[in-house]
């Protein structure tokens, strides 16, 4: 497979495709209405990605309920993220603005090439979203805002949040090193709060790797608590 596809494996779905990183891995997405695979669907989808060609899976990031099937098959643990919420009973800047220069706006879709662009740069090679990972970002929830944080005409930030009925999801943020610590994330953040409260959002979680210092930082600024849940992402060898 070259790109990501869902596979419907009796009544269970996955969505699968290569990682962005490594052609040779599957990247893998639950895709069911149920909270955790079966074994038996699990076991047919590594059976179909060792077919394809495959050398190993990494997962999404799982909730730990999620999970158990994975580990019961053989899965390790690769990562863990922090996951936090926002109740939106206060949204503040609670630091210093962004700098004059810059402006958000609605991005369009032609502006996904220049936020991919920012992501390479703010992120580890790890977590870097390629085309399809944005695409899956945006179209996560019913409800997307989808904003560009531009300066003279470059690509500074970006953020992705959704939302479904009352929750919100703070799926996607990104800063220009060039511009790390000058509030264009706040603002980013801020801006995406107050959309959903407009939409009567009464929560947002959003998550982060447990050594970014910087992001959890920021988040707590802003409002955020830390959840007692972690989410972990998984992976397995398909010999």
């Amino acid at each position: 497979m070259s790109t990501r596809e869902t596979l419907t494996l009796g009544n269970e779905r996955f969505h699968v495709g290569p990682w962005h990183a490594d052609p040779a891995i599957a990247y893998l997405t639950i895709k069911s209405n149920l909270l955790e695979p079966t074994p038996q669907g699990l076991q047919a989808c590594e059976d179909r990605l060792r077919k394809d060609g495959y050398s190993s899976i990494i997962t999404a990031a799982l909730h730990p309920l999620e999970a158990r099937t994975f580990f019961d098959a053989g899965f390790l643990e690769y990562d863990r993220l922090r996951v936090l919420s926002h109740n939106l009973g206060c949204v503040t800047m609670m630091g210093h603005s962004k700098p004059d220069d810059v402006q958000i706006r609605k991005a369009k879709k032609a502006d996904r090439v220049r936020a991919l662009e920012v992501d390479k740069l703010a992120f580890p090679r790890f977590w870097r979203l390629d085309a399809a990972g944005l695409d899956e970002a945006i179209s996560a929830t019913p409800r997307t805002r989808f904003r560009l944080a531009a300066a003279n005409g470059k690509a500074v930030g970006y953020s992705v949040i959704g939302r479904s009925y009352t929750q919100g999801f703070l799926q996607r943020l990104a800063t220009h090193p060039d511009y790390a610590g000058t509030g264009v994330g706040s603002a980013l953040v801020v801006d995406a709060l107050q959309w959903a409260r407009r939409r009567n959002v009464t929560r947002v979680l959003v998550n982060t790797q447990t050594d970014n210092q910087r992001a959890l930082r920021l988040y707590k600024q802003l409002g955020f608590q830390l959840t007692p849940t972690d989410l972990v992402v998984l992976t397995k060898d398909l010999p």
